[in-house]
């Protein structure tokens, strides 16, 4: 299995697509693994060569303790490209991934080619909170012991009424995704801590890369207007509203979504 050692912590990663394609960095969300980007890897490694990681607190990644900030994330992400030789890569964040990507391309602007930010927020200021049971949710996750059910229990926060009633076999998908989930209450602790605390929002405008911001209209971890916000503050940037679509839209909606992303690489202005 490929590993990156870096500063003490391991970082499990997996790579698709020809090696001399242009690189694609994708970041994944709170808890999430290499698995959850199946949607977009699938189809854009065509034309892209794929680069998926765990961060840390999460997947077969190291799991520090609390105390660490999204500004580190972002670290453990350069720490994957120089690993794999890549001077600068297009970028596509979700969620926790998506603030990832924003300290990334802050601090690391030559890192960036152009970036895609997925149902996130830039926190601080521009953060629209979600209903007091969503934000309990997120903080006190259920933990029964059965991943799967814990998962069911919360399925409504991830995606559409739509997807709830007309889709069994997407909600079965990531339930299955939810039963293989490697992290612990520690690696969860860690990464919820740190994006609690995560705000970029008086930075936005030092971003030159070209932008592209993607949200569902359902979301219910970042409600909508988050992304409004965001697409409003980063110079040039374009904002895309997926209609009856939640948190996971680029599951739900993953043939939109990827084609919304190849579009915005292939630009080359």
């Amino acid at each position: 299995m490929p590993f990156i050692e870096e500063r003490g912590l391991s970082f499990y990663y997996e790579s698709s697509g020809s090696r001399a394609a242009p690189p694609l960095l994708i970041i994944s969300g709170l808890s999430d693994y290499t698995a959850k980007c199946n949607w977009q890897t699938a189809e854009l490694s065509e034309d892209y060569f794929v680069i998926t990681f765990d961060n840390r607190g999460a997947g077969q990644s190291s799991t520090p303790p609390p105390g660490y900030s999204v500004a580190d994330m972002a670290e453990d992400a350069t720490a994957v490209l120089d690993a794999l030789a890549i001077p600068a890569a297009h970028v596509f964040g979700f969620s926790l991934g998506g603030m990832i990507a924003l300290n990334l391309v802050l601090n690391h602007p030559e890192r960036v080619r152009r970036l895609v930010l997925g149902c996130t927020t830039a926190g601080g200021d521009l953060f629209i909170q979600p209903d007091e049971l969503v934000v309990s949710a997120l903080t006190q996750p259920i933990r029964t012991g059965d991943r799967r059910q814990d998962f069911l229990a919360g399925v409504r926060n991830s995606v559409s009424k739509r997807s709830l009633v007309e889709r069994p076999e997407l909600i079965d998908s990531l339930a299955q995704l939810a039963e293989r989930n490697l992290q612990t209450p520690l690696g969860y602790a860690g990464q919820i801590q740190a994006a609690l605390a995560h705000d970029v929002a008086g930075r936005l405008d030092e971003i030159s890369s070209p932008t592209l911001v993607l949200h569902g209209a359902d979301d219910r971890v970042f409600p909508l207007e988050n992304g409004r916000l965001l697409a409003g503050q980063i110079p040039a940037a374009r904002f895309i509203e997926y209609p009856e679509a939640g948190h996971l839209f680029f599951i739900e909606k993953a043939d939109e979504v990827n084609r919304d992303i190849r579009a915005h690489l292939m630009e080359t202005s």
